[in-house]
């Protein structure tokens, strides 16, 4: 790849690769913590590469749940990536079967959000600018999990950070997409539908009803407003 595929990629995916590091600082400790050295983190974060899964694999650990139980939960829990990675299977046509397997294995929710984004917006995004910035989040989350390994025993990083420093990247995702008026109404509805949700039931399913109800909404709006002429797709 060329340089400036490199500089472009980093300086995209930034802002996800700084929220990388608190939390893979945080898995790091918590892999430790439940029996994981330093070596066996580095594996685990290049070979699965799943934030919630390796923070599963933790709790599942320490737990005492068999190695068929832990496979299990954690393939279905990364089974999306397959979905994601089908979605750029056109894009990817025309590249090498090593660069396909790469790019898809590093695919993670916040890489596949700014790759779709970029794919969409911009004309000069390439897969090779998207394998620059998934590389960039994938080494990030790497590196960060290992020193968190490393330092397990003599820092501790609070629950409270955690979640700002996620619930902040997934604003930045969010924010990201808002180029025209169909995405600001789905947003906006998918914000009362996820609070309502959560009033009415567990929060894990509560996300993921208020993500299915949004998406249907989404459609169902995009359709309507389409047959009206697009207004919608106005900035």
């Amino acid at each position: 790849m060329k340089k400036e595929d490199w500089l472009s990629g980093i300086r995209t995916i930034f802002p996800v690769s700084i929220s990388y590091i608190p939390l893979g600082l945080a898995c790091g400790i918590v892999l430790q913590q439940s029996g994981f050295n330093a070596l066996a983190v580095f594996f685990t974060s290049v070979l699965i590469y799943g934030g919630a899964s390796q923070f599963l694999i933790a709790s599942m650990v320490l737990s005492g749940l068999a190695a068929f139980e832990i496979i299990t939960m954690v393939f279905f829990i990364n089974l999306r990536h397959l979905l994601m990675s089908s979605t750029f299977a056109k894009r990817l046509s025309k590249e090498s079967p090593l660069f396909t397997m790469l790019f898809a294995h590093i695919i993670t929710d916040e890489s596949f959000a700014v790759n779709t984004l970029k794919f969409r917006l911009d004309s000069n995004w390439t897969t090779e600018k998207g394998m620059a910035a998934s590389i960039t989040a994938w080494l990030t989350w790497v590196f960060s999990t290992v020193a968190g390994s490393l330092l397990g025993n003599t820092f501790t990083v609070s629950t409270v950070v955690m979640n700002y420093v996620l619930t902040a990247m997934f604003i930045f995702l969010l924010v990201s997409q808002m180029e025209n008026k169909l995405l600001v109404w789905v947003g906006l509805f998918g914000l009362v539908v996820a609070v309502l949700m959560k009033l009415m039931m567990p929060g894990g399913i509560a996300i993921l009803v208020a993500s299915i109800i949004s998406s249907l909404f989404g459609v169902t709006l995009e359709t309507y407003m389409g047959k009206k002429g697009g207004a919608v797709h106005e900035s």
